[in-house]
């Protein structure tokens, strides 16, 4: 949906009551009534929020390099109206600055306190991630990615959709691209021009660079006999086996975010299992173990052999990563029981550690949990490498040549900041946009998409 003159291309506005604003009596915090509920916030996060001057800090403004004395508000005041409404802020050292309100608004919940007892809750509560018999697979058309005539916006705006059904904590996770155009065998299997790395990089910009295979080279899983023993000693590439539903790169220290498969020839049963979901099902049934996923380190590592000299890969790490401050928001799984040596528990948890493990491998085992589909020729899935493991059950038919691409998380969230910043281009200063968390960044976009009170006419 685009945004136009500030009115949400739904043509709806709401009749929400503007925004009002107070300091208390010392001049130390400021309460701002949203319509959607009242916020108090600390006159020194504001201080140091402030991004009037631009995003970067020099040695004098640096937020570590402030004075232990707090400042305080000596005026605030709201100006301005509809999409421009300010909060308008001076300090005691001289200071100024003017707070976008659909900015502050979109921060509060974080940094702010709740100062009026919020609504009751309408909707209920979104189920974290998805087990087998609730998951529809979104479908995208090839051609809405590279048909001849797509405009920016419109093409962005997909862009935008397809890395939401990917990345978004509600969502499944995972798409199938359809509709795609005929492969050229030969430049598959000599990991070149192949469709897979042509819609990450469409969807992303670029793709993995590889330390020896260089850059938007892919890695090929195939039944051929020339490749497999090429490829000694690594399960996920010795067909004859089964895979089990890991996360790809769980070796490397930064583990890749997004991953794309095609099925070039050959069929293969494969697996995908929702992380979130098997950890609902594990603080249910066994919560003292999801301690120790969190908590206990475990080595994982492999010797890869067929790029010349052996590349050695190796890293020490939780399974489960959590973001950053938090105790029970994900982040990442890191997850691969084939290239899992130990656990580096302490003595004394090492038993219940391991118990936990076990646990969470069979739970991800199950019918309810694990999901079971047959890779064709032509199939094409794009997933999230942090919330979604994937594995092969087994080989259908032969031969079977699977083409893997991967996306590193620091281009994934480059991308997705860009698609939503340049939503907002014209309705917020960019320099407000530079420190903010990408989840309130998609939310400011999605307030101004709905066309929210402070849209204008």
């Amino acid at each position: 949906m685009a945004i136009s003159n500030g009115v949400s291309s739904a043509g709806q506005k709401s009749s929400d009551p503007s925004p009002t604003c107070k300091k208390c009596t010392h001049g130390n915090k400021v309460t701002v009534d949203f319509p959607d509920g009242t916020f108090t916030f600390h006159s020194q996060w504001l201080h140091d929020a402030r991004c009037d001057d631009g995003a970067a800090r020099n040695a004098t403004t640096a937020v570590c390099q402030q004075s232990t004395t707090t400042v305080h508000v000596e005026t605030v005041q709201m100006s301005g109206h509809g999409a421009k409404t300010t909060l308008d802020v001076t300090w005691d050292d001289g200071l100024s600055s003017k707070f976008p309100i659909p900015w502050l608004q979109v921060m509060a919940p974080l940094v702010a306190a709740r100062t009026d007892s919020p609504q009751p809750a309408t909707k209920q509560a979104v189920p974290k991630g998805w087990t087998v018999d609730a998951l529809k697979i979104p479908e995208i058309s090839y051609s809405d990615l590279f048909r001849e005539g797509l405009e920016k916006e419109q093409l962005d705006a997909t862009i935008l959709s397809i890395l939401d059904r990917i990345l978004s904590s509600s969502a499944p996770g995972i798409v199938k691209i359809i509709d795609l155009p005929s492969p050229n065998i030969e430049d598959e299997r000599n990991h070149k021009n192949n469709l897979n790395t042509l819609v990450l990089k469409r969807l992303f910009g670029s793709v993995f660079i590889h330390p020896i295979r260089g850059s938007d080279q892919t890695f090929n899983v195939s039944s051929h006999a020339h490749d497999s023993t090429r490829k000694i000693g690594l399960p996920n590439y010795d067909t004859t086996q089964i895979l089990l539903p890991h996360t790809d790169h769980a070796f490397y220290d930064n583990p890749i975010q997004v991953q794309g498969f095609y099925g070039l020839e050959g069929e293969s049963e494969n697996t995908f299992v929702s992380v979130l979901a098997a950890l609902e099902t594990l603080k249910t049934e066994a919560p003292a173990s999801y301690h120790h996923l969190c908590h206990t380190p475990m080595t994982v590592g492999r010797v890869s052999r067929f790029y010349g000299d052996p590349l050695y890969q190796a890293t020490v790490d939780t399974a489960i990563t959590m973001q950053p401050g938090s105790s029970d928001d994900v982040k990442r799984v890191r997850w691969h029981p084939n290239l899992t040596g130990s656990l580096l528990s302490p003595y004394d948890e090492y038993k219940e550690a391991r118990l936990a493990h076990l646990k969470f491998q069979e739970i991800l085992r199950r019918d309810t949990h694990q999901l079971k589909l047959v890779l064709k020729p032509g199939d094409l899935y794009v997933w999230d490498n942090f919330r979604l493991l994937h594995g092969r059950e087994k080989v259908l038919e032969v031969p079977r040549t699977g083409v893997g691409q991967t996306v590193p998380e620091h281009v994934v969230h480059d991308r997705y900041r860009a698609l939503c910043t340049g939503l907002l281009k014209g309705h917020v200063g960019e320099e407000w946009l530079v420190h903010m968390p990408m989840p309130q960044l998609r939310e400011m976009v999605k307030i101004f998409q709905g066309g929210h009170y402070w849209i204008d006419g």
